[in-house]
């Protein structure tokens, strides 16, 4: 069984009342394929991603056997950023910044696509 992921690769910036981090891969269909490759391949993704997306990222998916293919490379724009806070129960957070950046293009890049 193959699956497609539909979603983003991404940046994020998380602050939590245990430490900081100002800039980790993130996104959701970062972690979807991450995850499903333990228990299904091939694993496909579709997003856009910015020119600052670090390639060793998109190699160490590669490697967990997701199929990149379909990433689009915006040459000149910047990658999906999300910044947060999470509380001290971890359960509730505060979005602090959502900067769509290249990813306002998903949907004229989706109708290429699927």
């Amino acid at each position: 069984m193959s699956l497609t992921v539909v979603g983003t690769v991404a940046f994020d910036a998380i602050e939590t009342p245990f430490g900081k981090t100002d800039k980790i891969v993130g996104g959701a269909a970062t972690y979807i394929a991450w995850s499903a490759s333990y228990f299904t391949k091939p694993i496909n993704i579709v997003s856009i991603i910015g020119d600052d997306f670090d390639n060793n990222e998109l190699d160490a998916l590669r490697k967990r056997g997701v199929n990149t293919d379909g990433i689009e490379v915006k040459e000149g724009k910047k990658s999906f950023f999300w910044s947060g806070k999470y509380h001290l129960d971890m359960n509730s957070r505060d979005t602090l910044i959502t900067d769509l950046q290249c990813f306002d293009g998903i949907q004229s890049y989706l109708a290429r696509c699927l």
